[in-house]
């Protein structure tokens, strides 16, 4: 549980995850306060009206300054930028963290800048194929695996800190090292949503030109490329940030993919081998899907 005082907490960007993260903060502890700015205030008060956000601003000032968290909720591009005013900003003793996707990038701002000492990366391993506050929920920060990367200079009463107001969520902490984190997401999450839209353009472009694979595509091609619908923008972003790490997940998935190929050719020749291979692909990948 986090410490028994009202918290003032602060959002920078105000869309899903920032609303959603507000939202489960609020349903635990409606006595705290929550500070938004955005550029984008039509949002901002919906939020006040559902009795979310306290205080509405369209860009982070002096109010920041009674902030114990601050959230940075806006694309990864724009983060360095709000981090600089945050440095004069920020009382002493404030967590600035962020719900990023990638967070080396993030990491070496904060370093370059010399926040280490008032910076905790922080990742909600939820999310929806729809985006803006009009689609947050506080439901999903519910038993999600909630990221949180520290820095060298993290205290360990800090971390427990802000791992207690991740519990007050309703999600679970799982502290981990930033760069293990952008291999594990670019394994999990990111070169999944790629693969999703790379199937989904294949069967754009290879159809028929009646469109039967369209006609036809049903429960299985759905949920397999349901992603692909996603933020465009956002996923041009998060390929710039964690580019090694997708990369080298990419190289890997590749040479599966090519290994499937080379056994099905095969089995023109051989096809009880392309049958056994075929059999404990599915059989090993199976089990560990299960697992989950």
């Amino acid at each position: 549980m986090t410490e028994n005082r009202i918290l003032n907490i602060g959002f920078i960007g105000f869309g899903l995850i920032g609303g959603s993260i507000a939202k489960a903060i609020k349903k635990k502890h409606p006595e705290y306060i929550i500070t938004v700015a955005s550029r984008s205030q039509a949002p901002l008060f919906a939020a006040v009206n559902d009795g979310i956000v306290d205080n509405v601003r369209t860009q982070p000032d002096d109010s920041f300054s009674d902030c114990d968290y601050i959230f940075l909720c806006t694309p990864v591009v724009t983060i360095t930028k709000y981090l600089a005013q945050l440095k004069v900003l920020a009382k002493p003793g404030c967590i600035i963290t962020d719900a990023g996707s990638v967070k080396g990038y993030i990491h070496r701002a904060v370093s370059e800048l010399e926040m280490d000492n008032m910076f905790i990366g922080g990742h909600p391993m939820t999310g929806s194929e729809l985006s803006g506050y009009a689609n947050s929920n506080a439901e999903l920060l519910k038993d999600a695996k909630y990221v949180i990367t520290p820095t060298e200079k993290t205290s360990k009463e800090q971390l427990s800190a802000y791992a207690s107001l991740v519990e007050d969520m309703g999600a679970v902490p799982v502290v981990m090292d930033y760069r293990l984190h952008d291999y594990t997401v670019a394994g999990i999450s990111h070169v999944p949503h790629l693969i999703a839209a790379a199937l989904t353009r294949t069967v754009q472009k290879y159809d028929d030109s009646e469109g039967h694979m369209h006609l036809l595509a049903a429960g299985g091609f759905r949920d397999t490329t349901r992603i692909a619908a996603s933020s465009p923008e956002m996923w041009t972003q998060i390929c710039d940030a964690n580019r090694d790490a997708i990369c080298d997940i990419l190289d890997k998935y590749i040479s599966e993919m090519q290994d499937i190929k080379k056994h099905i050719a095969a089995g023109k020749n051989n096809a009880d081998d392309m049958r056994e291979f075929i059999e404990k692909l599915f059989t090993d990948a199976g089990s560990y899907r299960n697992s989950f």
